[in-house]
């Protein structure tokens, strides 16, 4: 079993529901999910538009292996209502990403693994730090919590 770090953010309908359907699903792989953040409020960058986030952090185990679990996110993103040729700045109704797969590096045309942007996002760092400030960054070797106090 891995020990994932998901990326969570929602800005489209209902956001607490989107968040718990999303939960709910990933327990459908025998997905166990040991913690999740807090939810932020945060507004949207990099040009997204729509209304604010709501932005957190899960840990989950599994055994999918990595491009398995990308499949399966993908599939949760489009049930509840994400367009699979989704375009950047479009709202989403889900919004999954794959944050740490274990101590793994992986960089594959559809795969990069830590998520290449993780650092520079305090709305990912932010609830990573509150369930994994310990956790170290398998590219850089540096805490959780050192990467926020970066940024």
């Amino acid at each position: 079993m891995a020990i994932v770090y998901l990326g969570i953010g929602t800005n489209l309908g209902s956001r607490e529901k989107n968040i718990e359907a999303t939960l709910r699903l990933l327990k459908r792989k025998n997905i166990r999910i040991n913690q999740v953040s807090s939810f932020f409020k945060t507004r949207p960058e990099e040009g997204v538009k729509g209304s604010y986030f709501l932005n957190g952090v899960a840990e989950i185990e599994t055994k999918l292996e990595p491009k398995r679990l990308l499949r399966f996110l993908k599939a949760i993103e489009e049930n509840l209502g994400r367009e699979r040729n989704h375009k950047r700045e479009e709202p989403r109704t889900i919004d999954l990403d794959i944050i740490f797969y274990g101590s793994l590096i992986l960089d594959e045309p559809n795969l990069i693994i830590p998520h290449p942007k993780f650092r520079e996002r305090e709305f990912v760092l932010k609830p990573l730090n509150e369930i994994a400030s310990f956790f170290k960054d398998p590219v850089t070797g540096k805490k959780i919590e050192t990467l926020l106090k970066e940024i």
